[in-house]
């Protein structure tokens, strides 16, 4: 009896139907493509022991000076790092105020007294305004460091301006009128210092005759120094006049859980707080930790630099003595997230804030070499660029040759040109907005994306172009659309690979299914896997990814799924292996494998099953699955049929394999 060979054709493609895909791989998980044949995908084992109660956004991997690696650890719930296989919790800590106004404010000096009982904080902890508090001449909002504790009920911090008046226990916060069937609102905060034309920015939200005010308004009269009027998208319902925050100033302390304060010794403070000469420290004050719905992490040498999704920008480093990571109170305290650009050291924002609002479209980035410095002068190259189309920026990061902007419609390269513009923005592809803030990586000489329905990479020396994806109907056509923030890209440089993981329709919205591109032989598979966070290689060795169940996982450094074993698998379409008519018999199938890695044992047990039918549109009859290892010749089948699938699984402990050419005997057995 002859024999037929069906080598199978790299790649799998869920858009042909099975009988076109012919000698092709319709359905996979768990399998890559190596050298054009289809492999066995590997395994992963838990970085360390500790698993994080919400789950987790982001990870970096990176290095302090005394070469210590240390793995961040961004979730939901906190911000970790892990270094020696020990976990260590660093989430920022705030603890929110409503207090009555009492500043104290003295004559042509910039410097304000805050009394606030039992405050109790220190030079290391930042208070952010988020009421407009207007004192002796000045409008206080937004961030300030504190400058000088005075005790547990009171510390002084530095305005921008100085005061035009000593004032003592004083201050008002902004008061809103409404009428009826107007657009318009009067806000009444004394100094506030407006002209016509002006953008008012007011943080917390207040609910005044059926109108909410939040948010960046354009000032569009002046009618004393102490009133000024905005307009709103919609009429009033009723005439109201109503406080911000009932008349209360809203502080929110970013507390620092660190070393002991300078200065709290004898004769600092007040008598018996602290000890003589050096001070004995005091318990620190601890506040709430923070959540955070997503977060951005990029390390400055040594230090680890972190935004949460909308919030501010916090700094950790391994030798500061800090167990929190602080915030950087002189950044924008809202972004979407950041990322350090080249070739200069740079700390970008995107989504950054201005007058502490969040603009969407704004791209605002520090001074070289000085994350702190955010002040635009003569002599910094601090700056801001607000992207003129598209509705919200969805992400950015460094590429190989150039910083990149996604918005919604398009990709911007953001690329260093130097003093006096510091940066230059084109629009260098359109109809390509990125779906998620995480779902574009960087791999060689290329950044590839995901879109809202199509793939698209952006090499060095070319321009855009979309990536053909055999697998489109498996992601697009099963997206939980509700969720694509949480799509990650996961580059895989060791394999030449780029896996998104995405929540599929009718999950839990969380990312339980990938598809994978190898970008050396341009093919695609896809499967079930969940991951909610990766990076790729890194000084902490092969690529790490999170799972939903709140570990941490290295991979490529086993052949099993952390202690389980791996169930991978792959489907070939319908080949037929006579032409015509015929009705092939075939009672011989002579597997073709490798069975274990390269000088290892070659025990793998490899399972298949054959689908044999005479139309397309049949019931598949199934003959198997068949147990092959290495010491199996053939199988002995028997069965007959136009159009053949295989399907090829394992499920054994500790193994590895790889097809090659399948060949089988065959012979006409008559007509139908």
């Amino acid at each position: 009896m002859p024999h037929a060979s069906v080598k199978l054709i790299p790649g799998v493609n869920a858009e042909q139907t099975p009988a076109l895909n012919s000698a092709g791989i319709s359905t996979s998980n768990l399998v890559r493509f190596r050298d054009g044949l289809i492999e066995k995908l590997g395994g992963w084992q838990k970085f360390f022991g500790g698993q994080t109660p919400t789950p987790i956004r982001a990870l970096l991997g990176w290095q302090d000076l005394n070469n210590i690696a240390y793995l961040a650890i961004g979730a939901e719930g906190s911000l970790a790092y892990v270094t020696g296989g020990n976990g260590n919790d660093i989430t920022p800590q705030t603890l929110v105020e409503d207090i009555t106004p009492d500043f104290d404010t003295t004559n042509l000096s910039p410097i304000v007294v805050v009394n606030d009982v039992g405050s109790d904080v220190n030079v290391y902890d930042t208070v952010f305004f988020a009421t407009q508090v207007s004192v002796g001449g000045i409008i206080l909002q937004g961030a300030y460091p504190i400058t000088a504790s005075l005790g547990t009920d009171s510390y002084s911090i530095t305005a921008d301006d100085a005061a035009t008046a000593t004032v003592s226990a004083g201050g008002t916060v902004p008061v809103f009128d409404t009428t009826s069937g107007l657009f318009t609102v009067e806000v009444t905060l004394a100094d506030h210092g407006h002209s016509v034309g002006d953008t008012a920015a007011f943080l917390m939200p207040t609910s005044v005759g059926g109108l909410t005010i939040s948010g960046l308004y354009t000032v569009t009269a002046v009618n004393s120094p102490s009133v000024f009027v905005i307009n709103t998208p919609f009429e009033a319902s009723s005439t109201a006049t109503v406080s911000m925050n009932g008349g209360n100033a809203r502080l929110i302390y970013y507390v620092a859980v660190g070393p002991p304060p300078p200065g709290t010794g004898y004769g600092i403070l007040g008598y018996g707080e602290g000890g003589y000469g050096t001070g004995t420290p005091q318990p620190p004050r601890t506040g709430n930790p923070i959540t955070a719905t997503d977060w951005t992490l990029d390390n400055w040498g040594q230090v680890l630099l972190a935004c949460p999704a909308g919030g501010p920008i916090y700094q950790w480093s391994p030798d500061a003595g800090f167990r929190t990571a602080t915030m950087v109170s002189t950044a924008p305290t809202a972004n979407g997230g950041i990322f350090i650009a080249m070739p200069q050291q740079i700390l970008v924002a995107w989504a950054a804030s201005t007058l502490d609002v969040s603009d969407p479209l704004l791209v605002r980035w520090s001074h070289v070499a000085d994350y702190s410095e955010w002040t635009v002068s003569a002599v910094t190259q601090a700056g801001s660029y607000r992207i003129p189309r598209g509705s919200k920026i969805i992400g950015g990061c460094q590429g190989p040759q150039q910083a990149l902007i996604w918005t919604d419609l398009a990709v911007w390269a953001m690329q260093y040109v130097g003093p006096p513009f510091i940066y230059g923005f084109n629009e260098i592809g359109t109809g390509c907005g990125l779906i998620g803030s995480k779902a574009m990586a960087n791999l060689g000489p290329a950044t590839y994306w995901m879109s809202q329905k199509a793939f698209f990479v952006l090499q060095s020396g070319g321009g855009v172009r979309e990536v053909p994806c055999s697998v489109w109907d498996v992601v697009f056509q099963n997206l939980d659309t509700a969720n694509v923030s949480k799509i990650r890209a996961a580059p895989n440089s060791q394999f030449n690979e780029v896996t998104w993981y995405y929540p599929p329709a009718g999950g839990n919205g969380e990312p339980t299914a990938y598809v994978k591109y190898n970008i050396g032989l341009r093919t695609w598979d896809y499967g079930t896997l969940d991951r909610t966070a990766w990076i790729d290689q890194s000084v902490l060795g092969s690529p790490i990814g999170a799972g939903t169940d709140g570990y941490v996982y290295q991979h490529e450094t086993s052949p099993d799924a952390d202690t389980q074993a791996m169930m991978p698998s792959m489907r070939t379409g319908y080949f037929a292996l006579s032409e015509g008519l015929d009705l092939p018999f075939v009672d011989w199938v002579l597997p073709d494998f490798k069975f274990g890695y390269f000088g290892g044992d070659q025990d793998a047990t490899v399972l298949i099953t054959f689908f044999v039918v005479d139309y397309p549109g049949d019931t598949p009859r199934t003959y198997g699955p068949y147990a092959v290892t290495q010491s199996v010749p053939y199988i002995n089948t028997r069965f007959r049929g136009r159009l053949i699938a295989i399907q090829i699984e394992s499920q054994d402990f500790g193994s590895f394999w790889r097809i090659g050419n399948i060949r089988f005997r065959v012979a006409p057995d008559g007509r139908r």
